[in-house]
Formats: C-alpha cells, structure tokens, sequence
C-alpha cells in the first residue's frame, strides 16, 4: 500500500502549510487538498494542479 500525500491551498488557490491549534474545514478537490478556516469560503478555482505544472 502507497501513501501519496497530497497538496495543500487556501481558499485563493495558494499554497500553504497548516497551523498548529487552528481549525480548518479540508475538503479533497481534483487531488489536492483546499484548507478553509471559519470564516473563509471557496472561491471558484481551477484545477491547481494543472496550473502548478504550467508554471
């Protein structure tokens, strides 16, 4: 069995690392992870990964 792990980007489609003692709401999305807290909402984003490799 393989573990991949996967990225990790705020509401804006950044990249990120998580916090210590901060609540995030995680949701799985095209194979990366988008990381929300409290009072953030989704904005409509590419696939970051697709964008990612195009940089």
């Amino acid at each position: 069995m393989s573990t991949t792990m996967l990225p990790i980007f705020d509401y804006r489609g950044q990249p990120m690392k998580l916090q210590t003692k901060r609540t995030y709401r995680l949701r799985v999305k095209n194979g990366y992870i988008l990381a929300l807290l409290p009072q953030q909402h989704q904005v409509k984003l590419p696939n970051l990964l697709n964008v990612q490799k195009a940089s």
